[in-house]
C-alpha cells in the first residue's frame, strides 16, 4: 500500500500558549498584522488579550471584528480590503472556524486578485499569501491545521472550498484555555464536528494506516470527554482533550479527506444556516449505516468505540442500523437533535439538498446520486 503523509502547520499547544503570539509573531518579521475575529470573541475578552500580547512584542494590529458564521464571500472581500489599504505583513485569525477560513481567504487576497471565487478548488490556483497564524477558541473545525478553508458562495448559495497548502498556517497555537467560555451546546456541536470529521476519514477511500491510527484516537478522545465538557464546561482536562482530538482529526482530514457526510452538510448548511456541528450530528449515522456493507470491520471498530456490544455474526444491514443508533443515542446524550425533524429542517429543504449535493463525494466508498441521497435523507428524516 502506497499512501500520503503530508507536512503540516507548525503547532504551538498548551493552556497558556496564547501567550506566546506576540513573540512568535515577532519571529516571522512582521511589523504590522490584521487580526480577524468576530463580536462574540471581543465580548468574552479573548480577541483584546491576544491583541494586547500582540501589541507589547511590538507589532501593530489592525483589527478587523466581522466575521459572520459560515463566511461569506463578501465579508472576506471586506476584510482583505482593509489588509491591503493597510500593508499589513500577516494575517491573525482568532476565533472559530469561520474566522480561521475567513483569515484564510483574506490571507490568500493579499497576494491574489479578487473576487475570492478566483480561487475556489483543491488545490486551489492561488499563489501563496503573505503569512498566517491561527487562534481558535473551539475545538472542532480543526481549520487552523487543515488544507482547506470554506466560504459561502452568496451568489450561487452554496459553500465552495479553497483547499491546498495555500491554507495551511505558518503556525497554529491551540490553547485549550479559550474553549471554557463556551456553551455547553456549542461545545457539543464542536465535538460532533470532530467526531464526524475522524468518522468520515476513517470510512474514506483515501485512509491509510496512519490516520486510521490517528482517527481511532480522535473518536476514543471525543467518545470520553465530550459529555464531561458538557457536563462540566470547566473541566480543563476534558477541554484540553478535545482540543487534542479537534487537531488530530484535522491532520487525518488533511490526508484521507472527508466525504459524504460533511457534503450533505455543507449544502443543508448553506441552505437552512443550520449550525454546522449540528448537521454534523444529523449526517454522521447517515453515512455509517451507509456504508456498513462494504466497511463492516471499521463499521464495527466505531461502534466498539462507543461501548456498544455487537454480534459478531451481525448482518451488514443490522450492524450498519445498530452503531448508527449508537452515534444518535450519544448526540442526544450531549443534547443535539439528531433528525432532521428535530432540527426543525422542513422536509420539503430535502430534495434541494439531494440535488445540490449531486454526485456526494469522490472519497467515499460508495457513489451516490441525488435520487439515492433524496431516499438516505427521507429515511432519516424523522
Amino acid at each position: 500500500m502506497v499512501f500520503n503523509i503530508s507536512s503540516k502547520a507548525n503547532v504551538l499547544f498548551g493552556v497558556g500558549a496564547s501567550e506566546q503570539t506576540g513573540a512568535k509573531v515577532k519571529q516571522f518579521g512582521w511589523k504590522k498584522v490584521i487580526c480577524i475575529f468576530d463580536k462574540g470573541i471581543r465580548e468574552a475578552g479573548i480577541a483584546d488579550k491576544v491583541i494586547g500580547n500582540i501589541k507589547a512584542a511590538g507589532v501593530e494590529v489592525v483589527e478587523f471584528a466581522g466575521v459572520l458564521p459560515d463566511p461569506p464571500d463578501y465579508v472576506v472581500e471586506e476584510a482583505a480590503e482593509i489588509a491591503r489599504k493597510a500593508e499589513v505583513d500577516g494575517v491573525v485569525g482568532i476565533g472559530g472556524g469561520s474566522s480561521m477560513d475567513t483569515a484564510k481567504g483574506v490571507n490568500i487576497l493579499l497576494t491574489n486578485p479578487s473576487p475570492i471565487s478566483l480561487h475556489y478548488g483543491f488545490p486551489s490556483p492561488a499563489r501563496p499569501g503573505k503569512g498566517l497564524v491561527l487562534v481558535p477558541t473551539t475545538s472542532g473545525t480543526g481549520s487552523e491545521i487543515s488544507i482547506a478553508a470554506v466560504i459561502t458562495d452568496t451568489k450561487n448559495k452554496t459553500k465552495a472550498a479553497i483547499a491546498g497548502p495555500i491554507c495551511v498556517p505558518q503556525l497554529a497555537i491551540i490553547d485549550p484555555s479559550f474553549t471554557l467560555s463556551l456553551p455547553p451546546l456549542t461545545t457539543a456541536q464542536n465535538g460532533i464536528d470532530t467526531y464526524s470529521h475522524a468518522v468520515e476519514s476513517y470510512t474514506s477511500k483515501m485512509s491509510n494506516p496512519f490516520t486510521d491510527f490517528l482517527n481511532e484516537k480522535v473518536m476514543q478522545l471525543v467518545v470520553a470527554n465530550l459529555p464531561v465538557a458538557v457536563k462540566n464546561p470547566s473541566d480543563i482536562k476534558a477541554r484540553e482533550a478535545l482540543s487534542f482530538a479537534g487537531m488530530l482529526a484535522a491532520m487525518a482530514l488533511n490526508d484521507a479527506m472527508i466525504h459524504l457526510g460533511h457534503a450533505i452538510a455543507h449544502v443543508v448548511g448553506a441552505l437552512t444556516h443550520t449550525v454546522h456541528g449540528t448537521c454534523c450530528a444529523l449526517t454522521t449515522p447517515i453515512i455509517v449505516e451507509y456504508l456498513a456493507d462494504v466497511l463492516p470491520d471499521k463499521v464495527r471498530r466505531i461502534g466498539e468505540i462507543l461501548g456498544l456490544e455487537l454480534k459478531s455474526d451481525l448482518p451488514a444491514g443490522e450492524l450498519g442500523r445498530e452503531v448508527a443508533a449508537g452515534i444518535r443515542a450519544f448526540e442526544k446524550g450531549v443534547g443535539l437533535p439528531v433528525t432532521f425533524s428535530e432540527a426543525n429542517i422542513p422536509e420539503a429543504t430535502l430534495a434541494q439538498v439531494a440535488q445540490l449535493v449531486k454526485e456526494g463525494s469522490p472519497q467515499s466508498p460508495k457513489a451516490v446520486n441525488p435520487e439515492l441521497t433524496l431516499e438516505l435523507l427521507k429515511k432519516a428524516y424523522a
